[in-house]
């Protein structure tokens, strides 16, 4: 299943909860816009906005929090590691990761997927954060990026 696809779960998430009695989630136009402006949303989330409920915002912020994003999250922080321990600069289109300050961070990485893992609820703003740190090709994650890696993770775990 692709990136942008929606497990069919998800999309049938509100009308099985409005027939148990509960509140329903988002509908699928919410979840569908929540898909496509994932990028504005992550920003938005990041200083801290929130959405009214059967939002699109709310639907990315339910999406954000979620077991299966944790984990991809902590899968890609563990993969940047994991390619600067082995000196990696494979030739593709991927942009080159920072080895430097990947490697000055780890202790910090560590620390994040630690808590993405934990069975502790997280925040959609620190999610949010370490998705656009993720996202971000000219960012302290990757080799041409400016910013201070450390401060950007400190920030995200604080705010998970």
């Amino acid at each position: 299943m692709s990136k942008n696809q929606m497990p069919s779960g998800d999309l049938l998430r509100g009308h099985d909860e409005a027939l148990k009695g509960n509140a329903p989630g988002p509908g699928i136009g919410a979840r569908l816009l929540a898909r496509m402006r994932a990028g504005h949303f992550d920003e938005l989330l990041a200083v801290g906005a929130s959405g009214p409920s059967g939002s699109a915002l709310a639907a990315h912020e339910a999406r954000l929090t979620s077991v299966r994003e944790r984990e991809a999250i902590a899968r890609s922080l563990r993969g940047a590691v994991r390619d600067s321990r082995a000196h990696v600069s494979p030739l593709s289109s991927r942009v080159p990761l920072h080895l430097g300050n990947i490697s000055a961070a780890e202790d910090l990485i560590d620390a994040v997927t630690l808590r993405l893992h934990s069975p502790r609820p997280v925040d959609a703003r620190g999610m949010a954060r370490l998705r656009r740190l993720l996202s971000d090709g000219c960012g302290p994650l990757y080799r041409f990026g400016r910013g201070d890696l450390r401060g950007r993770l400190g920030a995200a775990l604080a705010a998970l």
